[in-house]
This record gives structure tokens, sequence and C-alpha cells, in this order.
């Protein structure tokens, strides 16, 4: 007969001696394992999540922040000089005012605010109010619907009152590109050239002294504007349109015109009816300094004129006969430090959103998972052996 009996595996001869205790050993292995198990899920998912996140802030959320803000409402503040500017008190009857003032102190307001906006277009209120030695002078208010990123005409949003144009109105694209864009004259109903000319880390101090360090590298574009016909309704609504032909030989006395002009307007005189039309033309020189990260004019330089001619439509061909205004202005110290500013703070925004956020994000996530993927492998090493009787076969006796 074959008996059988137990006998305790060598290897295990002290868990059976000890059972309590080792009991108690094996419960609290299950614990740890257990804990293991929730915490490399939990880094797993962490990971995971931080991944997605990344992707989220670059390609969601740095997208909206390029764009022109739904809450803009900017003003900009510029001073300068009135070289010249048509004294309209002169034009009434009997004046011996001079018909032309020279050398004022002047200064220009523009504020630029978004009345509505959707995901990718704004309407934008655009005013420009001038005053001169203190005394206000017709302005400009216009509205624009815009692209929010190309600041290009947009016919994605509606509005009331808005103004048909072609090219850049309130300012650059975000980001501006270094090359040449299309901007919009609102004076003339025609565009212009914007010329790319390079970059500079300064702009000239707006005292008038030294420059004034950016501490970024701006794109420098330059207008110039040739002579051109206005005929914006709101700025031909402020000046003369017409003259009685026997009020003439008058003005062009107080205008004080070199004898060679006068000579060429004696020529035309004869030749105009009693009643004379009189267009105006405008031309201006600007040079912009523009923030590539978000297309914010820093500092801008211009020098604008207006002129008053008699058209081609009564003698044939325009005969100009005097510059009505002269305007040279640039930044105030204010509106520069302001704009500077604005653009750092943008600069870091999309810095943030475009690269520090995400790729920190990434990086932390991928530590995660690969933490995860290495806690799964220690928690799958090799189980300790059972605390079971192994049984032995005894030959008969």
């Amino acid at each position: 007969m074959t008996v059988v009996v137990t006998q305790k595996h060598p290897a295990l001869a002290d868990e059976v001696e000890s059972a309590p205790q080792g009991g108690h050993r094996r419960k609290y292995r299950r614990r740890a394992v257990h804990r293991l198990h929730r915490t490399r899920i939990a880094l797993a998912i962490l990971g995971i999540l931080l991944m997605a996140g990344a992707g989220v802030v670059r390609f969601v959320v740095l997208p909206e922040a390029a764009k022109l803000p739904v809450n803009t409402n900017t003003t900009n503040v510029y001073a300068g000089t009135a070289r010249v500017l048509l004294n309209q008190a002169a034009l009434a009857p009997g004046s011996t005012a001079p018909l032309l003032l020279s050398n004022l102190p002047l200064q220009i307001k523009e504020t630029v605010q978004v009345l509505k906006a959707n995901g990718s277009a704004a309407v934008v209120d655009y005013r420009v109010t001038d005053s001169a030695a203190g005394k206000s002078l017709p302005g400009m208010n216009n509205r624009y619907a815009v692209d929010r990123t190309t600041l290009a005409p947009s016919t994605l949003i509606s509005g009331s009152g808005l103004t048909a144009v072609r090219g850049l109105t309130i300012s650059y694209p975000i980001p501006t590109q270094p090359r040449d864009y299309s901007g919009w004259m609102q004076d003339t109903g025609t565009t212009t050239m914007l010329r790319y000319a390079g970059t500079a880390t300064s702009v000239p101090s707006p005292t008038g002294t030294g420059s004034h360090a950016l501490g970024f590298q701006a794109y420098v574009f330059e207008q110039k504007t040739p002579p051109t016909q206005i005929t914006d309704p709101q700025e031909l609504a402020s000046l003369p349109r017409s003259l009685p032909k026997a009020e003439l030989p008058a003005l062009v006395a107080r205008l004080k015109l070199p004898a060679s002009e006068i000579g060429g307007l004696g020529t035309a005189f004869a030749k105009l009816p009693s009643t004379v039309p009189l267009a105006y033309t405008y031309s201006a020189r600007f040079t912009y300094w523009v923030a590539p990260r978000d297309g914010v004019v820093v500092d801008l330089q211009a020098t604008e004129t207006r002129a008053v001619e008699f058209p081609a439509s009564v003698l044939g061909v325009a005969v100009p006969i005097a510059t009505v205004s002269e305007f040279v202005y640039t930044d105030t110290p204010g509106t520069l430090q302001a704009r500077i500013l604005e653009a750092k703070n943008d600069s870091s925004a999309l810095t943030l959103a475009g690269t520090t956020v995400p790729l920190s994000a990434l990086i932390v996530g991928f530590v995660l998972l690969v933490t995860a993927v290495l806690l799964r492998r220690r928690g799958e090493g090799p189980r300790p052996e059972s605390d079971q009787s192994t049984p032995a076969l005894v030959g008969n006796r």
C-alpha cells in the first residue's frame, strides 16, 4: 500500500512555521500591487491628458490668440505741426484774416474699436479727430469689415454703414511678413503700396532728438502716395466746393503765391465760368515701424498734404492753386510706450501658447506615460511561491 504524507517544501519551511506573519506579508503585497496599479493608471491618464492638452493649446488656443481681439478699443495720439492750414473763417465775404495759417501745434487722435465679431471677421469703427492750436478740425469716421488675422477686407460678417475698401485699413496682418502690402487710402478711395524697407530695433525719439530702443526687431514699411484727387464725402464736406469767379482775384492775392504761379492762374482765369468748381488732391509720405508677431504699428512718421486746384473738367487739365493743409506728425511718447508694451505682451502670450505651454505639456505627458509603462513592468515581476504543502510518495513498508 502507498501512503501519502505531507512534507513542507524546503523553500517554504520558514513561512509555514510563521504562518500568521507570512499571511500579513501576502496581504500587504496585494495592497501594494493594487496601489501600484492605480498609480500606473493615474499617471497614464494624466500623461495622455497633458499630451492632448498640448495639441489643444497649439492648434486651438494659439490660432485664436493670433487674431484681432474682440474687445479691441485702442486710442493712439499723434503730435506734430500743421505747417499749412486753410483758415475757413477767412473765406467769409469781406474778411481780411489770413487765408492760410502756418506752423500750428497739431494733435491727431485715432481710435480703433471692434463693434462685433465672429470667429474669422470683425466690424471695426475707425475714427480720426484732429485739432490745431487747440481748435477742433473736421475728422473722419468709418466702419470696416476686416478679417481678424489678415486684417484685409472681409465679406464674412455684416454690419450697417460699412465702407467698401480694398487693402489694409486699421493695421498690419497677424503676423506681419517682410514683404510689400496694399493699403487703403480713405481720402482718395484708392489703394497705395506699403513697401517693405527692412528692419529696425529702434525708432526716432518722439522728442525729436536721438532714438528710442524697442527691445525687439520691427519691420519698417514706407508709403509714398502721389497727389491724387480726394473723393471721400466726409472730407469734401469740410472744404469749399466752389467759389464765385468775382472773388477769385482777391483770394489769390491773399494766398501770396509766387509770381510764376500767379501768371499761370491769370491765363486760366479768363476761361473760368462764373461759378468756379474746386477740386482737392491728397498726397502722403509715411514710415511705419511694425511688430512682426502681432502687426501692431509701434511708431509712425507722417507728412500729409492737401491742395486745391481747378479741376480738369473746367480747363481740360487740372490747374493747381495752393496747398490748403500740410500736417507733419508722429507718436506721442505715451502712445509709443503703450504700443511697445502691447507688442511685447502680445509676443510673450503668443510664445507661451505656441511654444512654452504645449512643449512643456508634451514633455511632461511623455515622461508620465513612460513612468506608467515602467511601473507596469515592475508590477509584472516574478511572483512569490505559494505557501502550500507538497505531497510526497512514501513506498510500502
